[in-house]
């Protein structure tokens, strides 16, 4: 299967966001990380224009790629919201958000702390989006819900696309 676009998104992209954020964590191998914590719902947002390849046909998915902090066993629980503006919508940027439903998933850990691991969630729930649309992503781990690891989980980078 094809992919319309393919856009990779490393930490330092991505913005902690609200009373509950991941933060910024540097490990001991000079690799930049976002730190979630296992008791809190914490959140990164990040923001891009939707490319002009995305044709609004396939299927929207995030890709994440993550490590647990010493957990060996548990399922993560990740979820990402969709917001999208057209230019001349009526949308004040300064001061209001319109995020989609969110669009969530588990993904059982690789069975050794500090391995990496992946989970594609399909962004069924998407804004509207089109092409050239200033595009936000809300990307939170649902500590308090699905997610049954223990210990912080780091991302490590997050890939946005569209198969067809």
């Amino acid at each position: 299967m094809a992919d319309n676009f393919r856009l990779t998104f490393a930490p330092n992209m991505m913005f902690p966001g609200g009373s509950a954020r991941a933060t910024f964590i540097v490990h001991s191998s000079l690799r930049l990380a976002l730190a979630f914590d296992d008791t809190t719902d914490e959140s990164v947002y990040l923001q891009t224009v939707l490319p002009p390849a995305y044709t609004g046909t396939g299927t929207l998915k995030a890709r994440l790629l993550f490590y647990s902090a010493s957990a060996n066993s548990g399922d993560a629980g990740w979820s990402v919201a969709v917001e999208a503006v057209t230019p001349a919508d009526t949308l004040d940027l300064e001061t209001v958000s319109s995020f989609d439903t969110a669009n969530g998933g588990t993904q059982a850990l690789s069975g050794t702390a500090g391995d990496l691991t992946a989970i594609t969630i399909t962004l069924t729930n998407k804004d509207s989006c089109a092409a050239g649309d200033s595009f936000r992503l809300f990307l939170m781990r649902t500590a308090t819900g699905t997610d049954t690891v223990s210990g912080d989980l780091f991302l490590h980078s997050l890939e946005l696309f569209e198969d067809e």
